[in-house]
């Protein structure tokens, strides 16, 4: 079959090539014969001649909105196709391939744009001859002024896959791209979050594509994320800072205490996906040594080996030579003194060391003079040969002096931290201390009030009570409209005798009330039992008249 395709490839001029190709794109439209003409288009883009591919390219990135989404993506397979089988051959045709790709990238139909992912990985996988940034600029461009969700997504992740899928990423093009990737994340226009992290998540797998700034401005960015509300978003982060952890292991160590609190809080997750990503990146910081001695000397971290190579501070590796004259250079330039200086006795050359280096150096250096043993001290100021210092410059130089000073440096910055948060919990918990005692005296002050308040409100109630007592008494007696407690103790009131019947009926001579009979012996006899008025005027079953209400004289009624 190919070689009859290439047969008829010969055979054919361009114009009934292209004829042909897009007889064949029209079959696509029907379902019936699509998959014949799928069929017969992937053989023709596999034995594509020199000759043949512009017009083959041409036809198959002229397709637009108004085709079928089968004919749509049937047309970026076979971009694929002919970049995996052609490479460098149609890299004369990139910019139109890829801005037919840039153009699917908006499409409706989710199945177009994961084909335009597949073609923009083939692309950046086999198409080597012009560089990385050629193929990578485009895509960068429509990203940062794409509008459309499905657009920002489907951008983000073309770029994903062109990092992941090019041979040789360049690590200068990816910075720049960082600083602009960074402000596009942060922006409330930007939607497709998730998709634009895991564009991090490629970057942090390329060697040199990270400064140290770069890496903390990552992680803080990072970590924010984490706490998404997006859980495509919160996915993603995990991914970036677990690879991270496993990257760029010296880096991370001085953000593994506060950002492992973060992590632990967020590693319960509802969905399922992201609880397994959280997991997986707690478990590789955890795997993060406490301390950077803990490190193992040989292999550096990424960024750093790549800052140290690009500002030119790898010295030559050590030029052993008997003479001495072998020596780079800069270690000549830096240690000329050492080696010219006259064979003195240690003694005076520890004195001029600390001399001038009490001279010379900032204070951060002569504390950490101070805090380096004797020995060391010794070892730093005796003299040494030329050739000696030019065979072990990197050891003592990148060993003894930048490892023990982040080392120092690490070891304080923690305990500081530790101090001060102990001081912050202290300051809190007496703070929370003081509070409670000024809340139990507060409490106390109102218990005693309410006691003292209900105390003088009942003894102010019993004065009324006797007040009131008092003054009954003193309205019954001068009336005479007291009862009798003597005659009757289980009755409330004096019953009128039979005067009153009798004058109700007409009768004028009977007596008016039998209350008038009261003698002045039971009234001086009332006197001595009312001196405790309240409780006598209760027990005796008696009762007090109101001396205000008139009684009528029935007596005289005719």
């Amino acid at each position: 079959m190919a070689a009859k395709n290439s047969t008829n490839q010969g055979m054919l001029t361009e114009r009934d090539f292209k004829q042909h190709v897009l007889s064949c794109l029209t079959k696509l439209s029907d379902r019936d014969t699509y998959s014949s003409a799928a069929t017969e288009l992937e053989s023709i883009a596999k034995n594509l001649k020199h000759d043949n591919i512009p017009p083959f390219v041409a036809s198959i990135t002229a397709t637009d909105s108004s085709d079928k989404s089968l004919v749509r993506k049937q047309c970026v397979k076979l971009i694929s196709i002919i970049s995996e089988c052609h490479g460098n051959l149609i890299s004369p045709h990139l910019s139109k391939i890829l801005s037919s790709i840039i153009r699917r990238l908006c499409d409706p139909n989710s199945a177009v744009r994961s084909a335009c992912i597949t073609a923009i990985s083939s692309i950046s996988s086999h198409i080597t001859k012009p560089p990385f940034s050629l193929i990578a600029k485009p895509i960068v461009d429509a990203l940062v002024t794409a509008q459309e969700m499905n657009f920002q997504s489907g951008a983000a992740l073309c770029l994903a896959a062109a990092i992941d899928g090019s041979p040789d990423p360049e690590p200068v093009f990816l910075k720049r791209v960082m600083q602009r990737l960074e402000k596009l994340l942060r922006s409330e226009c930007f939607k497709a979050k998730a998709a634009l992290l895991s564009v991090f998540v490629s970057v942090i797998g390329v060697n040199g594509a990270l400064s140290q700034q770069g890496v903390r401005n990552l992680v803080i960015c990072l970590v924010e994320f984490v706490s998404s509300e997006d859980w495509g978003a919160r996915k993603a982060a995990a991914e970036a800072l677990g690879k991270l952890a496993l990257v760029e292991k010296n880096l991370m160590i001085e953000y593994k205490v506060s950002c492992l609190k973060t992590f632990e809080a967020k590693r319960f997750d509802k969905v399922k996906v992201v609880r397994e990503s959280m997991n997986e990146m707690v478990k590789a910081w955890k795997e993060l040594p406490d301390e950077l001695n803990d490190v193992s000397p040989a292999p550096k971290s990424q960024s750093a080996s790549n800052e140290l190579a690009s500002e030119g501070q790898n010295l030559p590796s050590s030029k052993k030579s008997s003479t001495g004259s072998s020596v780079a250079p800069q270690g000549k330039q830096n240690h000329s003194l050492v080696s010219d200086a006259p064979q003195t006795n240690d003694s005076s050359l520890v004195t001029a060391g600390k001399t001038s280096l009490n001279k010379t150096a900032p204070a951060m250096f002569r504390k950490l003079d101070r805090m380096m043993p004797a020995n060391q001290k010794s070892n730093i100021a005796t003299p040494v040969s030329a050739v000696s210092v030019g065979s072990n410059w990197n050891e003592k130089v990148f060993d003894n002096s930048d490892e023990k000073k982040n080392r120092i440096d690490v070891s304080r910055a923690r305990n500081e931290k530790e101090v001060e948060n102990l001081s912050v919990i202290q300051k809190q918990l007496l703070q929370i201390e003081n509070q409670q005692s000024i809340l139990l005296n507060i409490l106390q002050g109102f218990i005693g009030t309410s006691r003292n308040g209900m105390h003088a409100l009942e003894s102010r109630v019993h004065g009324l009570e006797l007040a009131l007592d008092e003054i009954s008494y003193e309205l019954a007696v001068p009336t005479g409209r007291m009862s009798n407690t003597n005659s009757s103790m289980k009755m409330c009131c004096k019953l009128p005798g039979t005067g009153f019947i009798s004058s109700k009926f007409g009768r004028t001579n009977s007596p008016l009330l039998a209350v008038h009979n009261m003698s002045d012996e039971n009234c001086r006899s009332s006197t001595h039992r009312l001196k405790d008025r309240r409780f006598q005027l209760q027990g005796d079953c008696g009762f007090i008249l109101n001396p205000l209400a008139e009684v009528q004289d029935y007596s005289h009624r005719s």
